[in-house]
């Protein structure tokens, strides 16, 4: 998640922390046996409607204050974001005048929001052992949060405007799906669907790597 400051408008008291997601790593190679191996996965597409976004921190009134009140901000709204868009905004945090630690955003997608929409989608190809490519989608059509956190010592001063970035990597998301388990995947009209309703086990690997595939970086111009 990386933080980067803009000039504030001093007629305003509080500040804006305007939060951006996007996917990384669109093409990398599948393991094999705990090695590197020459298929690859390309992702062309990937989206999430995202249903809200919560902020939580230590608030000081000032860098040299003592004290600190645990809070917690959110945004609400109904949103499909293109994780390969770099204009991939999702919404705005109003942070209260003061100084802020051990920061965390959590994105949280449910399904009765998304309507027909899948909650989560992702497509695009992959290369099994003999190098045929083969269409791949991953749908989730569940509720899903994932969270990233800031690293020690990262502090937003609510006297300037901030953009957060927060990269979900595609690599890490398929953590522990190996060539093997794809070359044996079923395939519906030709193609690898992964969801709640095809290929369960690869499904429920990738369903657990959300939280773990975020990455956090924050950097202040």
């Amino acid at each position: 998640m990386m933080f980067a400051s803009c000039k504030k408008d001093t007629s305003s008291s509080s500040s804006t922390l305007r939060v951006k997601a996007q996917a990384t790593n669109n093409t990398f190679s599948v393991l094999k046996s705990g090695s590197l191996a020459t298929p690859n996965f390309v992702w062309e597409t990937c989206f999430i409607n995202v249903s809200k976004i919560d902020f939580e921190a230590e608030k000081k009134e000032s860098e040299t204050s003592q004290g600190f009140s645990n809070i917690d901000y959110e945004w609400k709204g109904i949103k499909k974001i293109d994780l390969f868009s770099v204009n991939s905004v999702i919404g705005e945090i109003i942070l209260q005048p003061g100084v802020y630690e051990e920061i965390s955003l959590e994105i949280k997608a449910y399904k009765a929001d998304a309507g027909s929409s899948p909650v989560f989608y992702l497509s695009g190809t992959y290369a099994n052992s003999t190098g045929t490519l083969i269409p791949i989608r991953v749908i989730v059509n569940e509720d899903i949060a994932f969270k990233a956190e800031a690293e020690g010592g990262t502090i937003l001063n609510a006297v300037n405007n901030y953009t957060s970035l927060i990269n979900l990597n595609l690599a890490l998301l398929m953590n522990g799906i190996l060539q093997s388990d794809l070359d044996v995947a079923t395939l519906t009209n030709g193609i690898i669907v992964i969801s709640n309703a095809s290929n369960i086990s690869l499904y429920n690997k990738i369903k657990g790597n959300f939280n773990s595939s975020d990455h956090a970086e924050f950097n202040k111009d």
